[in-house]
């Protein structure tokens, strides 16, 4: 007779099992989820291409890599790249070692070409200046960023991210933003992938991201192409841990009653108790997992939390 438990444990094996390779067949999807490109060409110093030439791209808060050899007309390709600061070495067999760094943003493309000289691959030609290519060809967007410097240094009542949205040109409403003059709703919100349109009202969802977990966010105002569903994109990348352990910490205390003489109301009452206490922690770092496992630094925690009373 067959036991009812060794059914149920049956059944959570094989649930267990889709759900696994619901995970690891869904995780090359990065269609909205803020991640960049960087591509470009490499040649020599007479503008010839070099077809197989490796390249690498380093991260240098993570120190996570990828690398890419160039193609028959000298192109490489790394996509799929999240916001931060990278590292780009080129080399190859009687050429000296091509180095620069890079700040890639939010969502962005970057074109990056390189020009080999003669030498051998231990010697390292470090290209302090590179030529960014800002104008895409490719596409119409226009779009603004604002950074993790600004989202903590400009001023805001309150810590609501949708607070900084009007500064971007065409936008205005806040958490129910207009875009260029169209209706609340025109405008996607997502973070990380996901979705943070409020389905009822069309604007932000309620809950909003704490804004020490907010790393860098992007607009579109115009010309989003069609991976969105909206004429009008913000896409809002979460901040990670790093090789380095780091974190902050707030309390920010509003009230009138420190001694401080209450203003009164024309019908000679008081005016109302202000009490407001915004309050929260946030932190990130490694997880030595990866390291000790293949000796590679690939396993990051990030956490925060944000109170309002």
């Amino acid at each position: 007779m067959r036991s009812p438990l060794r059914g149920l444990l049956g059944k959570g094996l094989y649930l267990v099992a889709f759900a696994l390779i619901f995970c690891l067949a869904s995780s090359p999807c990065a269609a909205q989820t803020g991640r960049g490109q960087i591509m470009g060409v490499v040649t020599d110093q007479g503008g010839g291409v070099i077809p197989g030439a490796d390249v690498t791209l380093t991260n240098l808060e993570s120190n996570l890599t990828k690398n890419s050899v160039t193609s028959d007309v000298g192109r490489y390709y790394f996509g799929a790249v999240p916001r931060g600061t990278y590292k780009i070495s080129a080399m190859m067999a009687g050429f000296a070692t091509w180095i620069t760094e890079i700040e890639l943003q939010t969502g962005a493309t970057a074109t990056i070409n390189v020009t080999l000289e003669v030498g051998t691959v231990t010697t390292e030609v470090e290209v302090s200046s590179t030529a960014v290519q800002e104008i895409t060809t490719d596409r119409m967007e226009i779009a603004d960023v604002k950074d993790f410097g600004r989202i903590q240094q400009l001023p805001i009542n309150g810590r609501a991210i949708t607070n900084l949205f009007d500064l971007t040109p065409g936008v205005e409403g806040g958490g129910n933003a207009r875009v260029v003059g169209q209706k609340v709703g025109s405008l996607e919100i997502t973070m990380d992938g996901i979705s943070l349109v409020d389905r009822f009202g069309g604007g932000m969802a309620r809950v909003q991201p704490g804004l020490d977990t907010v790393q860098e966010f992007r607009i579109e105002t115009v010309g989003s192409d069609a991976r969105y569903s909206r004429p009008a994109t913000v896409t809002l990348s979460t901040r990670s841990g790093t090789n380095e352990l780091h974190g902050s910490a707030f309390w920010t205390d509003r009230r009138n009653d420190h001694g401080l003489v209450t203003r009164r109301r024309q019908d000679g009452d008081e005016a109302a108790k202000l009490d407001r206490d915004e309050f929260g922690a946030s932190a990130g770092g490694p997880l030595y997992l990866g390291k000790l496992y293949d000796g590679r630094d690939k396993t990051f925690w990030f956490f925060s939390y944000e109170g309002l009373r």
